[in-house]
């Protein structure tokens, strides 16, 4: 596979459901690669490019059952505006490299060695400790996040998830618990 340019998110077209590229033929800026529709070959391996097809001048209505067939339309020939602005935003993204370092593994052992002493009493205090630490060190896009959970509102969560995963030994918990406890730390968490 060869390595694509590096203004590369400038030739795509960002669609809700995945990206699409519309330059076949296209050459890159440094002209050694082509682009041929599914990667970026050497220009010595590159098909020669092949014509666009002509722009309708209106949109076609119904067509008699005899007429001739009418050419595609062409796909959009500019990118989104949301591609340029995520190039030029740096597009720094951290998710799960925000787990890591010296911080947040003291912060790890701690919000442990809190919950040991407490006799677990003190978890969801400590899960608002430990997802407000992470979701500071997060980056998407250039862009931070803030928890704005309190232990207050995770207490319920919490005790709901523990007494039943109890009652059922624990099959509660891995069926259903976890995504409770997912779903209550995705609403709490906003751009910053």
């Amino acid at each position: 596979m060869v390595k694509a340019p590096q203004n590369f998110a400038r030739l795509c077209v960002i669609s809700p459901l995945r990206v699409r590229t519309n330059m076949s033929g296209q050459l890159s800026d440094d002209g050694n690669f082509m682009w041929n529709g599914n990667e970026w070959v050497p220009v010595e391996q590159a098909p020669a490019p092949v014509a666009a097809t002509p722009a309708m001048a209106e949109p076609v209505a119904a067509a008699p059952a005899m007429a001739e067939p009418v050419a595609a339309a062409p796909a959009m020939a500019e990118p989104v505006a949301a591609a340029p602005a995520m190039a030029a935003s740096g597009g720094d993204w951290r998710i799960l490299m925000a787990e890591s370092g010296l911080q947040m593994f003291f912060i790890k052992i701690g919000c442990f060695l809190v919950n040991c002493v407490t006799l677990f009493l003190a978890v969801p205090w400590t899960t608002t400790m430990y997802y407000t630490n992470w979701t500071e060190r997060v980056v998407l896009g250039g862009r931070k996040l803030r928890f704005t959970g309190s232990a207050g509102g995770f207490f319920m969560v919490w005790l709901k998830t523990l007494g039943l995963s109890m009652i059922t030994l624990s099959i509660y918990y891995w069926i259903w618990g976890r995504k409770n406890v997912a779903r209550w730390v995705d609403s709490n968490i906003q751009w910053a």
